[in-house]
Order: structure tokens, then C-alpha cells, then sequence
């Protein structure tokens, strides 16, 4: 039995946007929006409901972290800010628990993907 590898465990030092003691800031692969980030607890856990209060805390730091850095250097209109629990949709990185922060931005539809569990017709 082949052991899978998870995306966000191995991530590349490089790709690293900003980090803490409890979690890391790395850009999208398959961004929906230009700045599109996750926000990623170093340890492997699966749900938010499994994670201790300092990674909790940790995160949020992050999020609002990586909040300001994309409004400085993107200045969009507003963010989607999401997160994916547990094994849903497919995707092997989606038992890594994340926090996506996608910069919205005037006259940009964002457009879902089987990722999130839509269909486009």
C-alpha cells in the first residue's frame, strides 16, 4: 500500500508567504483570483474542530496577516474567506485542514469549482 503524500505538509520552504510557530501562508496552486492564499496549521489535522486554541489563534493571526498583505498589494474590493473541513471534495489536500482568503475584486465574478463541491452546467 503506496502512502500518500500530503501537499500542504510537504510544502516548498520558498513558496512560503508569512508563518508562525503554528502555521503557514502559502499562495494557491490553482488560484481562483489573483493573491488567492490558504492558511495552513504546520501540524497534519483534518477539521478546525481538532485543532488547540494556540493554533486557532494562530490561524486567525495569519488570516488577518495575510488580509493585509494582499490589500497592500492587491487593493481588492473585498475577500471570500472559507475554509475546507475534513475529506469532501475529492481533493487528497482537503485532509489537510485550510483556510482559503480570495481577493474579490470590482466587476470579477468568482466562478467555483469542483472544488468546492460545485458543478458548472
Amino acid at each position: 500500500m503506496t502512502e500518500l503524500t500530503c501537499g500542504y505538509c510537504d510544502h516548498d520552504e520558498y513558496d512560503v508567504i508569512d508563518k508562525n510557530d503554528f502555521g503557514v501562508i502559502l499562495p494557491e496552486q490553482k488560484p481562483l483570483t489573483k493573491g488567492h492564499s490558504v492558511i495552513v496549521p504546520l501540524r497534519h489535522v483534518s477539521s478546525f474542530f481538532e485543532i488547540t486554541d494556540k493554533e486557532r489563534k494562530s490561524l486567525q493571526s495569519l488570516l488577518e496577516l495575510a488580509r493585509n498583505e494582499l490589500q497592500l498589494r492587491h487593493q481588492p474590493a473585498g475577500f471570500h474567506i472559507s475554509f475546507n473541513d475534513g475529506h469532501v471534495f475529492g481533493d487528497e489536500r482537503a485532509d489537510h485542514l485550510h483556510i482559503h482568503i480570495i481577493p474579490r475584486y470590482e466587476n470579477q465574478t468568482l466562478k467555483l469549482d469542483g472544488r468546492w463541491g460545485v458543478v458548472s452546467e
